[in-house]
C-alpha cells in the first residue's frame, strides 16, 4: 500500500499528517522519512529541527494559540519529560461521569492550595521537607499536656464522598464498578482517628477547611506535639522521683526510729509473726505481740516498690491478730510491717494469688 500523505490546514504551511503503509501515523512539522519505530502508532513532532522538540497537544479554548490545557513537552526544549498542564488545575476522575463525586484526585487553586485525594494512598515511604534552611520563626513547642486532654480518639467508617451515594442504572461494567466503589466507601473497614472539630478546639493550626467548609487534620503535625507531651511526662516523673528521695516513706522513718530505740526495754517483747495462710487469695491473718506500754501500733501494707497501700490499727495488746482482705489489692508479693510508737518492730513478705 502506498504511503498516504495529507497536507493539513495550519498556521505553518509545512504542517502535515502522514499515514504510512505500516499503519503508523506521523503528525508535525518534521515527520521522519523512515519508519523504524515498531511500537509507536502515533508520532507528534514539534519544531522543524532534527530532534523536533516541544511537541504538545492542546484542548479547548485557545487550543491553536495557547496552552490552557495541554499534554506534551514543557516549552520548546528537548526535555524528554511528560508535561500535564491545566491552567486552573488538574482532575483525575473515574467511572462514566465527571461529577465531583467521581473525582479520585485533583489540584484546583480555586478550591484549595493542596493536592486532594478522595482515596487511600499506598507508598513505601513519605518524606516531608524539614530542613531548617527552609524555615523561619522557629520556636520550641510549649506545654501541651492540658491541650491533649481535650482530644478524644474515635473509631469510624467513611461515608461516600457524594452527599448521597448514587445508584447507577444499567448493567454496564462502568456502572457496576462505580456502585461497588461507593458501597466500599460506606461499608469500609473500621478506622481510628479524631473528629476535626475536636482537634480544632485544642490545636487550631492543625485543622484546615476547604471552600465547602469540610475540615481536614494534619496528622503528621501531631507528631511533634506527642513527642513534647512525652518530654513533659518524663520531666514530671523525674520531679516525683526527686521528691520521693527527699521525703522518706513511713516505713523508712520507722526503721530509723527502730535503730535509735532498739535498746528500749518496753519493746523487747514486741513480735510480728508470719501471716497465715501464705500464699492467700481472699483473706489472711497477721498475728503480733505488743506490750501493754505501747500507746499506738499499726500494721502497714506496702507493694514491692515501697508504696504504702494500707494502714491497719493494731489495737490489741499481748498476743493479738488482724485479718487482711484482698479488697483493693492485685495478685503479687507484698511487704507488711508492725510499727509501735514510731518504731519498726519487724517486717515480712506475703504473697496474694488470684
Amino acid at each position: 500500500m502506498a504511503v498516504l500523505c495529507l497536507l493539513a490546514t495550519a498556521n505553518q504551511v509545512n504542517a502535515q499528517l502522514i499515514i504510512r503503509n505500516s499503519g503508523h501515523a506521523e503528525l508535525g512539522t518534521n515527520p521522519s522519512s523512515t519508519d523504524t519505530d515498531t511500537v509507536t502508532m502515533l508520532k507528534i513532532f514539534g519544531e522543524d529541527t532534527a530532534i523536533a522538540p516541544g511537541a504538545r497537544i492542546t484542548f479547548g479554548d485557545l487550543a491553536a494559540t495557547g496552552c490552557n490545557v495541554a499534554v506534551g513537552e514543557s516549552g520548546n526544549g528537548n526535555s524528554d519529560q511528560l508535561w500535564l498542564h491545566g491552567k486552573l488545575g488538574m482532575y483525575f476522575t473515574k467511572g462514566s461521569g465527571i461529577a465531583a463525586g467521581d473525582t479520585i484526585a485533583f489540584f484546583d487553586p480555586n478550591q484549595s492550595p493542596m493536592f486532594t485525594f478522595n482515596s487511600d494512598l499506598v507508598a513505601h515511604g513519605v518524606m516531608v521537607q524539614s530542613d531548617e534552611r527552609l524555615k523561619d520563626n522557629v520556636e520550641p513547642v510549649g506545654d501541651v499536656l492540658e491541650a491533649l486532654r481535650i482530644l478524644e480518639p474515635v473509631t469510624y467508617s467513611l461515608k461516600s464522598h457524594r452527599a448521597a451515594a448514587p445508584v447507577m442504572m444499567g448493567g454496564s461494567k462502568e456502572a457496576e464498578a462505580m456502585n461497588r466503589y461507593y458501597r466500599n466507601l460506606e461499608q469500609g473497614s473500621e478506622r481510628y482517628g479524631f473528629l476535626a472539630r475536636n482537634v480544632q478546639e485544642a490545636f487550631p493550626e492543625l485543622v484546615h477547611a476547604d471552600n465547602d467548609g469540610y475540615l481536614s487534620v494534619d496528622y503528621i503535625g501531631l507528631i511533634p506535639i506527642l513527642v513534647q507531651s512525652i518530654n513533659e511526662l518524663r520531666a514530671e516523673l523525674a520531679e516525683l522521683k526527686g521528691e520521693k528521695q527527699e521525703e522518706d516513706s513511713p516505713m523508712m522513718q520507722a526503721a530509723q526510729q527502730a535503730g535509735q530505740n532498739e535498746m528500749e526495754a518496753s519493746l523487747t517483747s514486741a513480735k510480728l509473726y508470719q501471716n497465715a495462710p501464705n500464699p492467700w487469695s481472699s483473706e489472711t491473718v497477721i498475728r503480733y505481740c505488743l506490750p501493754q506500754t505501747v500507746a499506738r501500733a499499726d500494721i502497714y501494707i506496702y507493694d514491692m516498690q515501697g508504696a504504702q497501700l494500707k494502714c491497719i490499727p493494731a489495737g490489741g495488746r499481748g498476743e493479738s491478730q488482724v485479718t487482711i482482705t484482698a479488697h483493693g489489692l492485685n495478685a503479687g508479693m507484698y511487704l507488711y510491717a508492725l510499727v509501735a510508737d514510731g518504731t519498726l518492730i519487724d517486717s515480712k513478705k506475703m504473697i496474694l494469688t488470684d
